[in-house]
């Protein structure tokens, strides 16, 4: 949306005669400067290492930093260690029972004669082998397999988790500010003890910044949102500058809030990072329709009718019955045709 800014030209206040509007200010707000998208990342106390540099643009998926990294070699070095004995004592027992399954299937192979000169290899109950002793030495030596697969599998599963809770990651595209002072070599491991509830970093989406404002006056919520933008004045003559994007409804200590959404050009993203958390206050403004009229409050206010008018709606009515009252700004009282 392109700014109309115009001069204000001086009220006949006889006549009571409007000048073209144009975009005017309607308010001064509170304001914050917000990324497309901003996490508060927590980490526990402990040894961290591989930390990611500040200030450099990361990608989604990225390492920030691994909490206890040697801790937790060691521990799937020990993990390792215990599931290779735990193998070769289940392979152990696989064999003895391949062996056992060996002596059944041959003394199941012989004739009922043969076997009167054979030893029977009794199971658990003391009775000669049937079939159904092949089945179980079979069901046995199968459990016993799949013991081996599932306690590599489970360890593996709750050591990987764990890693995965101490490695902080980037959830998207973005950039990091650390809640601490870095160390002077971040490429060496370093003790963090986390100070009460304070983040480890907020990280933030840098695709996009927004100036926002809360609006509760209920004249402005009703008006074509697409018509507002912001300004937000800098030292030196310098401002930001935000076009309208959307709204949604928020919540805070004292309850739902309706806030606007200003994209800022990507000319200034960076401006807006150095801004994040900061206060402003920021200039709104109103792209009047093409068929409005604007008239200066200041020299409205003097005119002779309005000693007899309780409100500025009133006062409208009066000098200008063939209009109705669109806004009223900060410096100016916005009015259109009654038929728009």
């Amino acid at each position: 949306m392109k700014h109309r800014f115009t001069r204000t030209l001086p009220l006949l206040i006889l006549l009571g005669s409007p000048a073209t509007a144009a975009t005017i200010q309607v308010d001064t707000l509170p304001a914050k400067i917000v990324p497309e998208q901003i996490a508060a990342l927590p980490l526990e106390r402990g040894e961290v290492s591989d930390l990611a540099p500040a200030g450099k643009r990361l990608k989604r998926g990225d390492v920030l930093a691994v909490l206890n990294k040697e801790q937790m070699a060691q521990e799937r070095e020990e993990m390792e260690l215990k599931l290779a004995r735990d193998r070769i004592n289940r392979r152990d027992e696989i064999r003895k029972l391949e062996a056992q399954r060996r002596k059944v299937e041959f003394y199941l192979s012989l004739t009922h004669g043969e076997r009167r000169y054979a030893q029977a290899p009794t199971g658990e109950d003391n009775l000669p082998p049937t079939q159904q002793s092949l089945a179980d030495i079979d069901e046995r030596i199968s459990l016993l397999q799949r013991e081996v697969e599932g306690m590599t599998r489970i360890r593996n599963n709750e050591l990987n988790r764990k890693h995965a809770r101490n490695t902080l990651r980037m959830p998207f595209d973005g950039r990091i500010q650390y809640h601490f002072t870095l160390p002077e070599n971040t490429d060496e491991p370093f003790v963090y003890n986390a100070a009460g509830s304070m983040p480890f970093a907020t990280v933030c989406d840098d695709s996009a910044f927004y100036i926002t404002l809360h609006i509760s006056r209920a004249e402005l919520t009703q008006l074509p949102e697409q018509q507002f933008s912001v300004i937000i004045d800098l030292p030196e003559g310098q401002q930001l500058r935000g076009e309208y994007s959307h709204r949604r409804v928020e919540q805070n200590n004292s309850g739902d809030m309706l806030v606007y959404f200003f994209r800022i050009p990507h000319t200034d993203h960076e401006r807006a990072f150095r801004m994040l958390g900061s206060n402003a206050r920021a200039r709104l403004f109103f792209d009047t329709p093409e068929d409005a009229l604007q008239l200066n409050k200041g020299e409205l206010a003097r005119h002779p009718v309005a000693t007899e008018c309780s409100n500025w709606e009133e006062l409208v009515r009066k000098l200008h019955p063939e209009y109705r009252l669109l806004l009223i700004g900060e410096h100016q009282i916005i009015i259109v045709p009654s038929a728009s």
